[in-house]
């Protein structure tokens, strides 16, 4: 009996140092490009090259958290401006890539990219310090970005403009999107967000397209709570193991890829006109806006072609 004890136990160990070394591979395939100045020409023209081949993009966004609060029973317009104040009078810290092919194969295993604005400054600029002390926690270095990140007044632009440059013929993914959509039209339009939920719900069909908020989407699938629980929870009722670092925006936005490709080999119609262009927690204007409201596409707010990053610099090509 004891010599089967020990043998047990020694399967048991040696199971969990398996367990433990295809974990840790599966950590080491997951690494995020991180984007700054120096690289932001080379990378950009990366992300170009592979877009014919991965048209899904998963997006995430990490910002300095709210400085105005949304109460639980809040009208879909109440929302609507919470999510305009807030993005109106902070800064984008981090936007999170991940590129997918319609099998959900990424251009290399843990392939996704996080670039990195120097705009805020933590000392001086709207946050909420509860959110500034998690994102520390998870690793964002401020004064690193301060000093080496990308200027958002020069190059969120080109940024937007080539990784969102061709809406009609890709699919973006998001999770709970309002906030991560809201920053990146931001960003295109160099503006302040629309001032009614109806001309956001527009811009939102018109430079993306095809989006898809898994959070509103899991509604519609069984087993996953009608949608209320977060990304971390999705992944478990998924059976998913995220890997990486949590609020790292490179990380997430490659969690919201690979829980896409989980929830369609589920229900293989996930990916349909109802579900396209709504946003969770402004659904129901999204869709009466889908069923009522025509867009208008001429002069939307930026190119309809690629353009080459360093030309959307400035710069030589």
């Amino acid at each position: 009996v004891k010599r089967e004890r020990e043998s047990e136990s020694e399967r048991e160990r040696e199971s969990k140092r398996d367990k433990d070394k295809a974990t840790g591979r599966v950590a080491q395939l997951a690494m995020a490009i991180n984007v700054g100045k120096a690289n932001l020409v080379e990378q950009l023209e990366l992300i170009l090259s592979l877009r014919g081949s991965y048209p899904i993009v998963a997006i995430d966004t990490e910002f300095p958290g709210f400085i105005r609060d949304t109460p639980r029973n809040a009208t879909e317009e109440e929302r609507y401006n919470d999510v305009k104040h807030n993005v109106d009078n902070m800064h984008l810290i981090q936007l999170g890539v991940a590129l997918l092919d319609e099998g959900g194969n990424t251009p290399w295993p843990g392939c996704c990219w996080q670039f990195n604005f120097s705009d805020f400054d933590p000392d001086v600029d709207a946050s909420s310090p509860e959110s500034i002390e998690l994102l520390k926690q998870s690793g964002h270095d401020f004064q690193q970005n301060r000093r080496d990140g990308i200027d958002a007044q020069r190059c969120a632009y080109p940024v937007c403009v080539n990784i969102f440059c061709q809406p009609y013929s890709c699919k973006y993914i998001t999770f709970h999107g309002p906030y991560d959509v809201a920053f990146v039209i931001k960003m295109i339009t160099r503006a302040p967000l629309p001032n009614t939920l109806n001309e956001f719900s527009d811009l939102v069909r018109t430079i993306f397209g095809q989006i898809y908020d898994l959070k509103y989407i899991s509604r519609f699938c069984c087993g996953l709570r009608r949608g209320a629980i977060g990304l971390v929870g999705l992944s478990r009722l998924l059976n998913f193991e995220p890997v990486g670092i949590r609020h790292q925006a490179a990380y997430d936005s490659l969690l919201i890829g690979a829980l896409f490709n989980k929830m369609k080999q589920r229900r293989r119609n996930i990916v349909n006109d109802r579900s396209a262009s709504v946003l969770y927690g402004i659904e129901n204007r999204c869709v009466e806006n889908r069923r009522t409201r025509r867009i208008d596409r001429r002069g939307w707010p930026y190119p309809r072609r690629q353009q080459h990053p360093s030309a959307a610099m400035g710069l030589a090509v």
